[in-house]
């Protein structure tokens, strides 16, 4: 008997099946399917399909879909198909946990967006100009976090990620990291990767670092990662990997800020040269690696992959002279349709449909490895979007959208700090649904520390954050978290917090710099008008001003005076409480009194010019460590293309 696969390639599959033995064929080849490896096939297959059995004499017996993937029919009769793993466990789910074993710690993903905006993606405004299908599904079908909260800017949320800490608790508080500073997330702060690898994950890095790289000590690979693979700054050019920027030595005496562009492309700290790879799209050689990485994972150990794409970060380059979207996203109808006359905008739309794909591709590599019923998915922006009126202060021209919330990238008003997020997982009880409670990125580490069942006592002391496994699994949208500080900045002079009183009210205090303190309003999206919904459609989490979108109702201005907000029923702060509530603005600057006390000062240093590219061969290198120039012998496996797909 012969079990014939035709996919929608139009290839045609033959497996032999001893006689008596057309059950057990089925279910090995049923769980091949789900992981789009029929018959243990190299290629991978999607879309649908069908198998066909007939005996040697060429009379059909019966089939398998897509459609029933859990069942083939023989005439009339369904017959059930139980889905082989190593443990001969049962799954119903397309993609379950093929070759996990029983009780096997679930596998982590995060995946970390870069200057996305609050209306960047289609399922938190509804934006039109930005679909988002494949994070959209996810989002819907997992629990959308409505008021998650991270740092105004890169390098202090993603030092907060990691170690679940303020920002103003490990001096990392003031800004990101620049070209050739001799400074980073201090070493004696262990990371989510550290904390993973102790309890027998697998720990990745794809992509984005930019929490220091002065010496090795404060490269991926130190800080608890197994493999890493990405640039060690802030952005790169994505087809050479240099990092373009413009920096200002201030010792020097520099009036004026200068451009500096040098190579930037490591695996496991190690140069990954121009022989290896160039003009490779460097979205495409993380995707690449993410794949591979997760197809030839031990299925017995779970991974944890931290997934920091440089994605929608589009303003990287300061002679803006390369194209930063391919022509298979810039035709998108989306992209291809909008108006020539948001040049910007219109690059920004394009980078965001390839923000889709990357999280379409790492779904799928999950999907296909058949480990998709034990992995947990986050998804977040590292801070609001940048708006094309202070696009240049914060070193780029992305021209992202936050509306209807004030301000964006680089500030602590709402644009700024309130960012898109959710988590999915097959895991999550109470899923398709979202929740307002108050959410920090200090929360993710001891959330998945509870959530694959680790021993809270192995957490780091003194953490920040608050697990809310326990809210996420019960369907509540009380979490355990009342109040967060957005930050507290004295180089800076920024300072936030958001605290809920007993009635449910949301207050919020702002105060201190914003910008150059000339203007703390709101930009609406580009290409819209006000008044006019056609660039949008309905969505259920969409931001309800509950006033006139972007008027202003009492005037704030922090850098003045402090203003306080109450965000429930002003989410977008258009409405200052100061003068009318002076109690709660006291309570608050009283808490936030406290919270300085505990703060450290802030780690940064003026540019080193001894770090400068021109004197490491166009290469930004560890130059203060004892090996700048990777003279050591490799020890890993170098480059190589996707072996997934």
């Amino acid at each position: 008997m012969q079990l014939l696969f035709a996919c929608w390639l139009f290839t045609l599959l033959t497996v032999t099946v001893a006689d008596g033995g057309l059950q057990s064929a089925f279910d090995k080849l049923a769980s091949d399917l789900l992981r789009g490896r029929p018959g243990g096939s190299s290629s991978s297959i999607s879309g649908k399909w069908t198998v066909q059995v007939q005996s040697s004499s060429g009379k059909p017996t019966g089939s398998l879909s897509s459609a029933t993937p859990n069942a083939w029919l023989t005439g009339s009769k369904i017959v059930p198909v139980k889905l082989a793993t190593k443990k001969d466990a049962v799954s119903e789910t397309p993609g379950a946990s093929v070759g996990a074993t029983p009780g096997q710690k679930p596998n982590v993903i995060i995946f970390v967006a870069d200057d996305l905006g609050h209306a960047d993606v289609s399922f938190t405004q509804g934006n039109l100009q930005t679909p988002t299908p494949n994070i959209d599904k996810l989002a819907w079908e997992g629990i959308i976090l409505n008021r998650h909260y991270v740092n105004p800017i890169c390098s202090p949320t993603r030092a907060a990620l990691l170690t679940g800490k303020y920002t103003f608790h490990i001096g990392m508080q003031t800004h990101a990291i620049g070209e050739a500073e001799p400074w980073g997330l201090p070493t004696q702060f262990p990371t989510m990767a550290d904390k993973f690898r102790e309890i027998g994950y697998s720990t990745w890095h794809l992509g984005k670092w930019h929490i220091g790289r002065y010496t090795r000590a404060y490269l991926p690979n130190a800080r608890g990662f197994d493999y890493s693979y990405g640039v060690t700054g802030g952005a790169c050019n994505w087809f050479n990997y240099t990092v373009g920027w413009f920096t200002r030595n201030v010792k020097a005496g520099d009036q004026f800020p200068q451009p500096v562009s040098g190579r930037d492309l490591r695996e496991n700290g190690r140069k990954v040269d121009y022989n290896v790879t160039n003009n490779v799209y460097f979205p495409e050689l993380l995707n690449n690696q993410a794949e591979r990485l997760i197809h030839n994972q031990d299925p017995a150990k779970p991974f944890f992959l931290y997934f920091a794409t440089p994605v929608a970060h589009t303003g990287f380059e300061p002679y803006q002279d390369s194209q930063h979207t391919m022509p298979q996203f810039q035709l998108r109808p989306p992209v291809f349709q909008f108006s020539n006359a948001y040049p910007e905008r219109k690059k920004c739309i394009g980078i965001i449909q390839v923000l889709d794909e990357q999280f379409r591709r790492i779904v799928m590599a999950v999907v296909n490895k058949g480990v998709v019923n034990n992995t947990i998915f986050v998804f977040f922006s590292d801070n609001g979007g940048p708006l094309a009126r202070h696009a240049a202060f914060v070193h780029g021209s992305n021209h992202a959208s936050n509306w209807p919330l004030r301000g964006g990238k680089g500030t602590l008003l709402e644009g700024g700090v309130r960012v898109p997020a959710f988590i999915w997982s097959p895991l999550l009880k109470r899923r398709g649904r979202a929740t307002d409670q108050l959410f920090h990125v200090t929360d993710w580490l001891p959330t998945l520390w509870e959530a694959v069942g680790a021993d809270p006592a192995l957490l780091p002391e003194k953490g920040d954050g608050f697990s809310h496994w326990k809210s996420f699994q019960d369907g509540s949208s009380v979490g355990p978290r009342k109040e967060l500080v957005n930050n507290i900045d004295t180089l800076g002079r920024m300072y936030a917090m958001i605290m809920e009183d007993e009635f449910g009210h949301l207050y919020k205090l702002i105060g201190g710099n914003v910008f150059e303190n000339n203007w703390a309003g709101w930009d609406i999206t580009e290409g819209t008008v006000p008044g006019d919904p056609s660039w949008k459609t309905y969505s259920p989490v969409e931001v309800n001003c509950n006033a006139p979108e972007g008027i202003e109702i009492t005037k704030c201005v922090p850098w003045k005076a402090d203003c306080l907000f109450e965000l429930r029923e002003d989410p977008c702060e258009l409405n200052n409480l100061a003068k009318s509530n002076p109690d709660m603005l006291k309570t608050l600057q009283a808490k936030l009194k406290v919270y300085k006390a505990t703060s450290i000062p802030a780690v940064i240093k003026h540019q080193d010019p001894a770090g400068l590219e021109e004197k490491w061969d166009h290469w930004w290198v560890p130059w203060k460590d004892l090996d700048p120039l990777d003279k050591i012998p490799l020890t890993y496996q170098p480059f190589q293309n996707s072996s997934a797909m």
